[in-house]
């Protein structure tokens, strides 16, 4: 790796700092923002997720303290409403205000750029293959099925917990949404953004008694490929493994 590359981070964080004498020009295309949701051609099959569960539950400070990083999993399956909870506690609509769908994890300027699809080995009532969440209707639209556990191991540099885990989230970011607002600085709050769906993850699986774990080493173009996205205008970001404990 020659030094250009070792530093191209470094050149990043600096060109995209604010500063009160150089801040962006121009206002926004306000007649034609980006939407929060992306679609999938009607044909695809369609499964409808349970309600959410709000209620109950271990007092969110005891969650906190339970929080660990699993990588060890059994080989039993979640429910499908473990899943559904999952999806809601990470992404789910929780307000509708102003036009606005408002989710259980915080966004810049509510543009909320992530994506979630999930990767299933092992959920009741669902086959293997892979899955989109579709957060404003709350169902998993079916995009293929298959076993890609193994793929998605080796694309994430040969972890095996991503093929032994009961399913993966596969978090992605649509960066013309944020860069709507925020041009270049974009990608520092698409993955701030990640990063709260991401301990919303956690906190939602130490609450069900699920052991979870994210992961953000992965081969990029590999995990693209597999959930089918192309790596510029979708890019994938984080993946998170969840399942029952050993």
């Amino acid at each position: 790796m020659n030094q250009k590359n070792i530093r191209i981070g470094d050149q990043y964080h600096h060109d995209t700092r604010y500063r009160r004498d150089a801040m962006p020009q121009g206002g926004l295309d306000r007649a034609n923002p980006p939407s929060p949701y992306k679609g999938f051609p009607s044909r695809l099959k369609r499964i409808r997720l349970q309600t959410a569960d709000p209620m109950g539950g271990d007092p969110i400070w005891q969650v906190i303290a339970q929080r660990r990083s699993v990588r060890d999993f059994s080989p039993a399956p979640i429910s499908f409403w473990e899943l559904s909870q999952l999806l809601w506690a990470t992404q789910g609509v929780t307000w509708r205000a102003w036009g606005v769908d408002f989710r259980a994890a915080p966004s810049a300027g509510a543009l909320y750029p992530i994506e979630t699809y999930v990767v299933v080995n092992r959920v009741e009532e669902l086959v293997t293959g892979l899955y989109h969440y579709q957060v404003r209707e709350g169902e998993l639209v079916v995009l293929r099925e298959g076993d890609f556990g193994r793929d998605l191991a080796r694309a994430g540099l040969e972890q095996e917990m991503l093929e032994e885990a009961a399913c993966v989230f596969a978090w992605t970011a649509m960066v013309g949404r944020s860069k709507w607002k925020y041009r270049e600085r974009a990608y520092r709050y698409i993955y701030m953004d990640a990063g709260h769906v991401g301990q919303n993850f956690y906190l939602a699986a130490a609450a069900l008694n699920l052991g979870c774990c994210t992961v953000g080493a992965f081969f990029d173009e590999e995990v693209d490929r597999l959930i089918g996205v192309d790596g510029k205008d979708e890019i994938s970001v984080y993946l998170g493994a969840v399942g029952k404990i050993k």
